[in-house]
């Protein structure tokens, strides 16, 4: 277990009163850039108190703060920044002032920043809805036990890609993961999860995913590149592979089962997150073609 830092997200209907309702949480751990953010999963309750623009306003910015958690957990993947610290968290605190604000940030001892959330409203935020006992998982936590697979297979660091773009045709293009490739890929892998408090807007996510690769599953020309812009050519019939966090709610599962029918249409290999070592193991036999 380790020190992570959390701090509750509050919103203030009128600022001059000081009253405010508390809508969410952060945590994480400043040495690693183990962050992750936490909504309540029903805000009707929320809204009895607080008015529609301004509660826009503050659920505006908690996706704002997810987005440059994911910006930077990208980049710590590609060994090209710097952790999150906590001066960053010390900022929210003293920068928002106004119908958004921060609590002063807190350390918690916890396994990692989901671990630190579950603890944070299990004791300090009421959420009626959220199960105490649902535990989610971001698809950070799945890119990191997947790049561990791969360093554990001894695939060369320069065979596996991360967060590589992958473009079809002329103009199409989406983010991959990972690719092990030189020139050529043999293997693509993406990650996601379905173990989420907000997991409805995942399917389409994964629609949107799976177009660009049903089209160079159909014949379409197509190439990775990565970061330093070097480009592998593609087959029609790589090997695909997906790592998901496994559904456990009625709602996850239903973004699941919407899912799952693209990943069959793709002819993409599923594994949950506990069998990357079959992803690994077959991504290093692949390899020995590109030496």
């Amino acid at each position: 277990m380790s020190r992570y830092l959390y701090s509750i997200v509050r919103c203030l209907p009128d600022p001059k009163t000081g009253e405010f309702v508390n809508i969410g949480a952060i945590a994480g751990d400043p040495a690693t850039g183990d962050w992750s953010l936490r909504q309540l999963s029903n805000l009707q309750r929320v809204r009895r108190f607080v008015d529609r623009p301004i509660l826009e306003t503050a659920t505006g910015c908690l996706l704002k703060l997810y987005d440059e958690i994911e910006r930077n957990q990208a980049a710590l993947l590609e060994d090209a920044g710097e952790p999150l610290g906590e001066d960053w968290l010390d900022r929210l605190h003293h920068d928002y002032r106004n119908v958004v604000q921060f609590s002063a940030p807190a350390p918690v001892i916890a396994d990692d920043a989901q671990d630190a959330l579950a603890f944070v409203f299990d004791h300090l935020i009421v959420d009626p809805v959220e199960s105490p006992k649902h535990r989610s998982v971001t698809r950070h936590a799945l890119q990191s036990q997947l790049r561990k697979a791969y360093q554990e297979a001894n695939i060369a660091d320069h065979l596996v890609r991360s967060k590589v773009q992958l473009h079809v045709g002329a103009r199409l293009q989406s983010p991959m993961d990972f690719a092990i490739a030189n020139g050529r890929a043999v293997q693509l892998t993406q990650t996601w999860s379905f173990r989420l408090a907000q997991v409805d807007e995942v399917p389409d996510r994964v629609k949107s995913w799976g177009y660009a690769i049903g089209r160079f599953r159909d014949g379409e020309d197509a190439r990775v590149v990565d970061a330093f812009g070097n480009v592998s050519r593609i087959a029609p019939d790589v090997d695909l592979e997906v790592v998901i966090a496994p559904p456990e709610t009625p709602e996850e599962i239903k973004a699941y089962e919407e899912a799952e029918q693209v990943f069959e249409n793709l002819r993409a290999e599923v594994h949950a997150s506990q069998d990357v070592g079959a992803i690994s193991a077959r991504a290093a036999e692949l390899a020995r073609s590109l030496s």
